[in-house]
């Protein structure tokens, strides 16, 4: 145990060498991740991304304030409502964003959505987010995509 504790004390006077893991995992405990969405010069976390998701998602969150987080909603901003309502209503469909997010050219990333569906096994479906205004947001055509798993139509949606 002493050599243990001898290691310890050598590693004190250096100073601390950040890792990757460290830093997803600081992310991951509720690091910045608003200055992650709005920063354009790389797309963000997962970590961050689903944070976007739980707030559009989120039922005590007025639809005009969720409008900044999809790319197109000013056009139906009702449509978070009826994201929260046919969450709630069909339980047994679920998605989240996972890893990996890549860089899909300028303003614009891939990120995969893992659906989830009551007696069938996962699936991952692509979706993108795009950079629009100052802040990543999911596109239109990811949400539009998610909708309709619910079979919910919007007028963001292309007919």
């Amino acid at each position: 145990m002493t050599g243990v504790a001898a290691c310890g004390g050598d590693d004190s006077d250096a100073p601390p060498v950040p890792t990757a893991t460290s830093t997803a995992d600081a992310g991951a405990a509720g690091g910045d991740t608003e200055s992650e969405i709005t920063n354009g010069s790389k797309p963000p976390s997962i970590t961050a991304l689903n944070e976007l998701v739980d707030t559009a998602v989120d039922p005590k969150i007025p639809s005009k304030d969720k409008i900044v987080l999809v790319e197109g909603s000013e056009k139906d901003p009702a449509i978070f409502d009826e994201l929260v309502k046919a969450r709630a209503e069909n339980s047994d469909v679920d998605w989240v964003l996972v890893n990996p997010v890549i860089s899909a050219g300028p303003n614009k990333a891939r990120v995969k959505v893992r659906i989830e569906t009551a007696g069938n096994p996962p699936t991952n479906a692509e979706s993108t987010i795009v950079f629009d205004d100052g802040r990543w947001k999911l596109s239109n055509e990811t949400v539009c995509n998610l909708l309709g798993l619910y079979q919910v139509k919007s007028a963001m949606c292309a007919a």
